[in-house]
């Protein structure tokens, strides 16, 4: 049997999560100067506009994905002729429903059924739906193979595109339209370089396998309604905020949105690597849970007290004085956003104990409340409004989950929620240990 780690389990985690942790930060700097660029050349109309063809296509992409992007992480970890036939079966997905989805956004473009988005506005968001979903499918592969540096070049790559291509359309008079061209273009170059990447393992796509396919359904449908609710959480506030109030709310909206979500990238990038090492362990890993959950909000709260009080002049002075009021927003996003830590590494536990219906029940009650506040703040408050509704749901979201992991773990609320001296060292310890046991149930 070929060995299940693609990259090699032999690879240190310690630069595994150094790395990714520290590719977040430049991604974070990336998507800092895109978001600038278009500020700057789009105005407040312009960047809402853009942001809400973006969300579109990728909120379709997951829609139809119907979580076969776990899935493939899960199949490609396997032999190398399973990964084979799983790539097979996800390039079918994004032909044949990629293909469906496109083709259904395309007859929406026709008739202009979002409040503030043009025909050619959504015919665009069309095209990018099957490559959001390539791309989706792509990352989930490189980490189920424990491609770690593709997985972290193949995102950077994205967004340095995005940037370049539209700070060179900037130069000839950027407008909209040129601005979604250049972020198709890009997302079709990352997801060419990403298959070439996997490509090199020697697991380019197979022939595809019906047997396998339902099997990869079968995990995959278990976690999608949480992922759907996840991301409807973030992000349907800015089509709220868009019906509501208007497009040009919804640009600065999303400034705010966009500058409190960087406080998720170490978590995030926790999640993807040091987590999935330790998932090997089953429920042996709730020590390790803990120890990352409680580092994550101090890490939440050292970043947002001193991005809560440079903000106001940062925001001003990057992007203008027609994105006064996020600032504002963004101070109210913050103790959500913080919170929602949490539920970004606990969430990955309860997958790991064979448990997503869990989490997924506790999103989905995430996603009633932010509805839910949204509908009743937003016209009321504005982009405040939105934005303390979805710090309420966050927090809740994050309450519950933690309840729900408590419950599951037998561990403690304090040691899950607070900071302990060592903890640094002690994590690196037990995802040491995690690799050890990983290794040795490989080599078996």
């Amino acid at each position: 049997m070929t060995d299940r780690s693609g990259g090699g389990t032999g690879h240190s985690f310690r630069r595994d999560a150094v790395i990714t942790v520290a590719s977040r930060f430049v991604l974070a700097g990336l998507i800092l100067l895109t978001d600038v660029v278009l500020a700057r050349a789009l105005g407040a109309d312009g960047k809402g506009r853009f942001t809400l063809v973006l969300l579109l296509s990728q909120l379709g992409a997951i829609t139809i994905g119907l979580g076969l992007d776990r899935a493939m992480g899960y199949s490609v970890a396997h032999t190398t002729e399973v990964a084979r036939r799983a790539l097979g079966n996800g390039a079918v997905w994004v032909v044949v429903v990629g293909g469906a989805g496109m083709l259904a956004a395309l007859v929406l473009a026709a008739t202009a059924a979002i409040p503030n988005l043009g025909s050619a506005d959504l015919v665009l968001a069309a095209l990018a739906l099957p490559l959001e979903l390539a791309f989706s499918f792509g990352v989930v592969t490189l980490l189920g193979r424990r491609l770690v540096g593709a997985y972290n070049a193949t995102r950077l790559l994205r967004r340095g595109l995005l940037l370049v291509g539209l700070v060179s359309v900037a130069v000839a008079g950027l407008d909209l339209l040129a601005a979604l061209v250049v972020n198709v273009l890009a997302l079709a170059a990352a997801v060419t370089v990403m298959l070439r990447a996997v490509a090199r393992q020697g697991i380019a796509p197979g022939r595809p396998d019906a047997g396998l396919l339902r099997q990869q359904m079968r995990y995959g449908l278990r976690s999608w309604p949480g992922s759907l609710a996840d991301r409807f959480q973030f992000r349907l506030d800015a089509f709220i905020v868009n019906a509501v109030v208007g497009v040009a709310a919804t640009g600065v909206y999303s400034v705010a949105s966009s500058a409190a979500e960087a406080l998720w990238y170490i978590p995030s990038a926790l999640g993807a690597v040091l987590f999935g090492r330790a998932a090997a362990a089953g429920r042996d890993a709730a020590p390790l849970a803990s120890t990352v959950t409680r580092m994550t909000l101090a890490l939440g709260v050292v970043v947002a007290v001193p991005a809560a009080l440079v903000a106001p002049m940062a925001i001003e002075a990057l992007y203008g004085p027609a994105f006064a009021e996020a600032p504002r927003a963004l101070a109210l996003l913050l103790p959500g956003v913080v919170a929602y830590g949490v539920v970004t590494v606990l969430s990955q536990y309860l997958l790991a104990i064979d448990a997503p219906g869990r989490s997924t029940g506790v999103r989905l009650i995430g996603l009633a409340i932010n509805v839910g506040a949204n509908l009743a703040l937003v016209p009321r408050l504005g982009i405040q409004g939105a934005a303390i509704a979805s710090s309420i749901s966050y927090t809740a979201t994050a309450v519950l989950m933690l309840a729900v992991y408590v419950r599951v773990s037998g561990r403690g609320v304090g040691e899950t929620v607070l900071v302990r001296p060592g903890d640094f060292q002690r994590l690196l310890a037990g995802a040491r240990r995690a690799r050890t046991r990983d290794e040795a149930v490989h080599g078996a």
